[in-house]
């Protein structure tokens, strides 16, 4: 496939502005190569990479990709080895989707306006730095 975007720049160009550009919080719908159907919230994206010095060392190139949160599910209680409570409380199923797949996703709605809207906004004018501390001067 890569071929033949290099071999006709326009339809690269024009695939290029067409393609959906994956935000976290975006829910998508991936359907993939093999027809299976993945839905669920972007919870990564990762920087875009310049693969231009891996490729003149003669690495193998890397490609962006995003992480789509398939299922959630409550961890069972346990206590570590180090006597510390249990940190994360939920295990995240999570699929990796490439750059090169990015074609297959639909954007299906958003949380980012959802999260701003509830969230309470906070009291700067009585925080201190530290406990017992009078109020900062600014």
């Amino acid at each position: 496939m890569q071929w033949q975007m290099e071999s006709n720049p326009q339809i690269y160009v024009q695939f290029q502005i067409e393609m959906y550009e994956p935000q976290v919080d975006d829910y998508v719908r991936w359907t993939n190569c093999l027809g299976q159907v993945h839905e669920g919230w972007v919870y990564f994206k990762g920087d875009p990479v310049n693969n231009s010095k891996r490729i003149k060392d003669g690495w193998n190139p890397l490609s962006q990709y995003i992480t789509i949160e398939i299922s959630v599910r409550p961890k069972e209680s346990c206590i570590y080895t180090s006597g510390k409570p249990m940190r994360h409380k939920n295990i995240h199923s999570l699929l990796l989707c490439n750059r090169e797949n990015w074609h297959e996703l639909e954007y299906i709605k958003n949380r980012r306006d959802e999260v701003t809207r509830d969230a309470t906004p906070i009291n700067t004018s009585t925080y201190k730095s530290q406990e017992h501390r009078y109020e900062d001067t600014q």
